[in-house]
């Protein structure tokens, strides 16, 4: 009925702490003993002197004890043959009533051992769930973008030349004249005061102008914008150009003005020079 065990209820009566956690665990114990058998304070404890009521006490201790021994030596004659052949056991009301105490004081345990059980799964679920069901790993592709630079080849001075004789001369292409008109703008200056050897051209945009003189020689001339050139040729002189808009004709020492005209060829034909007209100023073709 207290639930202790024979070796704790023989350490109480024999002073004892071996199966208990203190002192107070064994005065309690000996307190729910006591009062079980339904005995005073003063009767269940030995205070140092010996009275006849502590003498009973012991008495009756050591009779309920040999009632514990008795029944649990009984334990094992409670099945009895039916007349079926069959076995009956009786379990003893003690224990009955033993278990029945246990029962309802450990509620609170057991809800604590099953709550305990309960993180115990989930920990384990949790921790050891890559051991069981490990995850497929993922593929990633890693693109990894190198740029390599060519070396520059190192060129010698010993292997210069056979590189250039190896190789062939990669000419430029030459510009082409530009084409003449089916019929070209003759001039003729007004007051020569050069002779007609010679004429002077400056562009005003980049582009290609030919002379063509009266022996059939050509001239090609590329000019930059803003650059002027001076051709030589036996007259009359022929010129191509990619626009006469384009480009100031300086003939016989002034200015040709031809207007607003979208042609491209002029023949400049000479005037009669005469050296008495301006004796101080040299011609062109006699300073070449």
């Amino acid at each position: 009925m207290s639930c202790f065990s024979v070796r704790q209820i023989e350490q109480i009566e024999n002073g004892e702490t071996g199966s208990f956690y203190g002192d107070q665990n064994k005065v309690t114990a000996a307190k729910k003993v006591a009062g079980l058998l339904k005995l005073k304070e003063e009767d269940a404890f030995d205070f140092g002197g010996a009275t006849p009521a502590s003498k009973s006490a012991l008495e009756k201790v050591s009779e309920v004890k040999e009632q514990a021994v008795a029944s649990d030596s009984s334990l094992e004659k409670n099945t009895k043959p039916s007349h079926a052949g069959e076995t009956k056991r009786v379990e003893p009301i003690e224990a009955i009533s033993a278990s029945k105490v246990n029962k309802q004081k450990d509620p609170k345990k057991r809800l604590f051992v099953l709550l305990g059980i309960a993180a115990a799964l989930i920990f384990s679920v949790v921790n050891l769930r890559p051991l069981f069901f490990p995850e497929t790993p993922k593929e990633e592709v890693v693109i990894v973008e190198q740029v390599i630079q060519a070396p520059e080849p190192e060129v010698k001075p010993e292997a210069a030349a056979p590189a250039i004789v190896a190789t062939a001369p990669i000419t430029p292409a030459s510009p082409e004249c530009p084409v003449a008109d089916s019929s070209a703008i003759n001039y003729k200056s007004d007051a020569p005061k050069k002779p007609g050897d010679m004429v002077y051209a400056q562009s005003k945009t980049a582009q290609t102008i030919c002379v063509v003189d009266a022996a059939g020689k050509t001239q090609l001339k590329t000019l930059e914008p803003g650059v002027g050139v001076s051709i030589y040729g036996k007259p009359p002189l022929k010129v191509l150009t990619g626009g006469l808009n384009q480009v100031d004709l300086y003939y016989q020492g002034s200015k040709v003005r031809l207007g607003n005209t979208s042609s491209k060829t002029i023949v400049l034909e000479p005037v009669e020079f005469t050296q008495s007209t301006t004796p101080a100023a040299p011609a062109d073709s006699q300073m070449r």
